[in-house]
C-alpha cells in the first residue's frame, strides 16, 4: 500500500471512526484506493488519492496534454472519469455499497486555485481533501501513544522535530 493511502486510511479510522477497505484490485488494472463506512452514521465514502509533492503538480479543473498528446492526469475531468466514473470502478462500488448514497473524495496535496475545489463539488460531485490537513489531524490524534505501525510511528518521529 502506498504511504499516502496508508495515511488516509489511518486518518479515516483513527480520526473519523470509519471502517475501511484499501487497495481493491479490479479488472483491467483498475484499483479503488479506499472504500469506507462510518458504523455510527452509516456514511459511505469512495476515496481516491492523487498526492504528489512536486511543486508543479497541482490538481486543476481541466486536464492538459503532453507534447505527444497523452493526458497529464491532473485534471478533474480525467480523474473523475478514470477514478470514480469508470464502469469497472462503479460496478465494484455498487457491489459493496449497494444502492446506498456515498461521497466521492479526492485527496490531494494542492490545487491550482480555490475554484478547483468548487468545480470538483459542483461539476463532478467530488469533495477535495488536502493531505496536509489530514496529516495535522492525524498527528494530533496519535500523539505519543506507542504504535507498531511503521507509517504512524514515522509521523510521530517526524512530528518531534517540528514546532
Amino acid at each position: 500500500m502506498e504511504p499516502e493511502v496508508h495515511i488516509i486510511s489511518a486518518h479515516l479510522q483513527l480520526v473519523k471512526g470509519y471502517f475501511v477497505m484499501t487497495n481493491l484490485q479490479l479488472k483491467g488494472g483498475k484499483e479503488i484506493d479506499i472504500l469506507a463506512i462510518n458504523p455510527t452514521t452509516g456514511e459511505k465514502l469512495h476515496v481516491e488519492s492523487r498526492v504528489t509533492i512536486e511543486l508543479s503538480f497541482r490538481i486543476r479543473a481541466k486536464d492538459t496534454r503532453t507534447a505527444v498528446g497523452r493526458m497529464h492526469r491532473r485534471g478533474l475531468d480525467t480523474l473523475s472519469k478514470e477514478k470514480f466514473e469508470h464502469p469497472v470502478v462503479k460496478r465494484k462500488v455498487q457491489e459493496i455499497f449497494g444502492a446506498a448514497q456515498y461521497k466521492k473524495v479526492l485527496v490531494v496535496w494542492e490545487v491550482e486555485d480555490a475554484s478547483v475545489v468548487e468545480v470538483a463539488k459542483e461539476d463532478y460531485g467530488i469533495e477535495i481533501w488536502r493531505m496536509s490537513d489530514l496529516l495535522k489531524e492525524l498527528k494530533e490524534v496519535i500523539g505519543t501513544r506507542p504504535y507498531r505501525d511503521d507509517v504512524l510511528r514515522t509521523i510521530q518521529l517526524i512530528s518531534k522535530t517540528l514546532p
